[in-house]
């Protein structure tokens, strides 16, 4: 399983260069990159979600799983709060707001996928999913407050009127009706399906050559949220799921990858929306998904060996 999550992160590790790449030969530009993202985002990513309800026949263990994703999603995003909250001190001078958001939300989605879907295919997929539902509940909440210092109610109803979330719906009731789409449908999006792990690492590489990253190397904090985001609180979700060993293994793992995943583009656009310190954010963004192809591998190997001693 290591092995997997290893070579599958070096993959997605080349593909982000490639992003990189396109971007300093100017072939993407800025704005080309949010375009893509949005593609990914709006398109294919809800498409994705769809195919792999359809592609999984129906079993109670399964809903079983959906729901413990669901439940250990929202505790390790609970401890994952109050661990930051911890870990980063507010002190005048710092972005603490920004590092906390940084630390906290994950990039579940563009490094989640591919990685659940190499380990359990369609199956990791479905957990992704339990996982994104919360993810959103709680980043466009707690995660705007944190920004932004207040609640906004119609930024949380738009969430829930997005691609993906929409896409769950649907996913959930072509699963549990069992209902199948006609084969040619099914076979165009399982061609979009494929464009989800090569056109999200692009986006993020194209992310990632637009951080300062010769800046990054020299700022200390960017090197404490990394391990905080990386190592620490992900450690916290680890420790969560050795003491449920009543649940499913895979999910236990899918949890574990995405609460590890690197931080989210997220908390650099909505920096950029707010007219907060963004270049700060991104360069949190680039250097923990970096260093996400070692720490990815790491943190299940970790698991792997107190789950044997246990």
């Amino acid at each position: 399983m290591v092995s997997i999550i290893a070579s599958q992160s070096i993959i997605m590790l080349l593909l982000i260069l490639v992003g990189v790449l396109a971007y300093r030969l100017k072939i993407i530009t800025r704005d080309g990159g949010k375009q893509l993202s949005a593609l990914v985002l709006e398109i294919v990513t809800p498409v994705l979600v769809v195919h792999a309800y359809m592609d999984v026949e129906y079993s109670s263990e399964l809903v079983v799983n959906l729901l413990w994703t669901f439940a250990l999603a929202t505790v390790s995003y609970i401890v994952t709060i109050f661990g930051a909250m911890l870990l980063f001190r507010k002190k005048e001078g710092r972005e603490t707001a920004i590092e906390r958001f940084s630390a906290i939300y994950s990039n579940c989605g563009f490094m989640g996928i591919p990685l659940a879907s190499a380990l359990y295919g369609a199956e990791g997929v479905l957990y992704v999913t339990a996982f994104l539902t919360v993810f959103f509940f709680f980043s466009w909440t707690h995660g705007i407050i944190l920004l932004t210092g207040k609640f906004n109610m119609k930024q949380v109803l738009k969430v829930l009127r997005s691609p993906t979330i929409i896409a769950i719906v649907i996913g959930l009731i072509l699963y549990f009706t069992q209902f199948r789409l006609p084969s040619v449908i099914t076979q165009t999006m399982n061609f979009i399906s494929d464009l989800n792990t090569p056109l999200a690492m692009i986006a993020s590489g194209v992310s990632v050559a637009q951080a300062n990253i010769l800046n990054a190397l020299k700022n200390f904090r960017v090197y404490y949220a990394s391990i905080g985001r990386l190592l620490i609180l992900p450690f916290l979700t680890l420790i969560m799921c050795l003491l449920c060993g009543f649940v499913a293994e895979e999910v236990r793992i899918v949890v574990l990858l995405l609460a590890a995943a690197p931080s989210a583009a997220m908390c650099t656009l909505q920096c950029q929306k707010l007219g907060l310190h963004d270049t700060y954010a991104s360069q949190i963004f680039a250097m923990t998904t970096i260093l996400s192809v070692g720490t990815l591998p790491l943190m299940v190997k970790l698991f792997e060996l107190l789950l044997n001693i246990m």
